[in-house]
């Protein structure tokens, strides 16, 4: 069971957004379309918005990768992404700045191709992938 959270909100002026979402996906890059166990709101990040987490059981050999973007006051987008095993731990952490993700900690680099294929998904503008550590 692994808590992943839902978010989209904005601030007061609409200068600041975040906006928060995961996704359940294997090595092969096949989306998994899941149900939330359990859902519950909580307090999002902005003041206008709704936010929510979600308990979700991820099958075995499928992984769950909760993605974070927060949108500042030039447009500049910054963002997390976690990738999680079945078991629930942090298998990849890495950070999207400046159109470029870079991997922080990553157990496998089999991961970054779970990444690339995320961002792919999304359509999420990517110039390049970076492995800093292990």
């Amino acid at each position: 069971m692994i808590k992943m959270y839902v978010e989209r909100s904005k601030s007061n002026s609409g200068k600041h957004m975040s906006r928060s979402l995961y996704l359940v996906v294997d090595r092969n890059c096949s989306k998994l379309d899941i149900k939330p166990r359990a859902s519950r709101p909580v307090r999002p990040l902005y003041v206008d918005g709704e936010a929510f987490e979600h308990e979700v059981e991820v099958p075995k050999e499928y992984f769950a990768v909760q993605l974070r973007f927060v949108k500042g006051l030039r447009g500049r987008v910054k963002g997390e992404f976690l990738v999680f095993n079945s078991a629930g731990s942090v298998v990849c952490r890495a950070v999207y700045r400046k159109l470029k993700v870079r991997a922080l900690r990553c157990s496998d680099k089999s991961i970054l191709n779970i990444l690339t294929c995320v961002c792919s998904q999304l359509k999420i503008p990517v110039k390049r992938y970076a492995i800093i550590g292990r």
